[in-house]
């Protein structure tokens, strides 16, 4: 339950508004129509970790979601890990009331068979498909933030098929006295 809540904590907190200067407003559900994640090649500069987002959701099941921009996702993979975690503990809570152990502490037998052998396939049933959860998250997560980088890329490179919309950009520019000094102003891009 403290995973869950840490988790459900930190995303808030933390990850929502992480890259909220980017002004996203396209999504990984119309970017993936554009980008083949399997043609993604690293750059310096690319606002999200590819590896972070992966390694992230295998143990918090969203969180890469999140970091990537991607709010429904990301809370719809924690309430999966939520009620998965939740089967868990009452499983093993039931287990525990009709288990007999031994001086070690393993489980020898059951008084009530039934009950037991139901809630310890209802145990491993829910952990296993809390590791498949896990996984699914990661690769997705991995998939979402390569798509988002190559996007990315591509509007700096200001060759994007989507348009964010106004995106800032900075730059600096030569002094005559050789310093580099802040540059702002505005382009205009026209396309046929």
């Amino acid at each position: 339950m403290k995973r869950i809540f840490f988790t459900l904590l930190v995303a808030f907190f933390t990850f929502g508004p992480a890259y909220a200067q980017l002004n996203e407003k396209v999504r990984y559900a119309e970017l993936k129509n554009y980008y083949n994640h399997k043609e993604y090649a690293p750059q310096a500069g690319d606002p999200y970790s590819v590896a972070w987002s992966e390694f992230a959701s295998f143990f918090f099941p969203g969180v890469g979601q999140l970091l990537s921009g991607e709010t429904g996702r990301g809370w719809a993979f924690m309430a999966g890990e939520a009620v998965l975690m939740g089967t868990v503990i009452s499983a093993y809570r039931e287990i525990e009331k009709v288990a007999i152990t031994n001086s070690s502490g393993f489980v020898i037998g059951y008084t009530d068979e039934k009950v037991g052998k139901r809630n310890m396939a209802i145990f491993l049933g829910a952990l296993g498909a809390d590791l498949g959860l896990a996984i699914w998250s990661s690769i997705d997560a991995r998939r979402i933030a390569k798509v988002k980088n190559m996007y990315y890329q591509d509007l700096i490179g200001r060759k994007a098929p989507l348009e964010l919309g106004f995106v800032p950009t900075f730059s600096f520019s030569p002094s005559p006295d050789g310093s580099l000094q802040p540059a702002a102003g505005m382009s205009l891009q026209i396309r046929f």
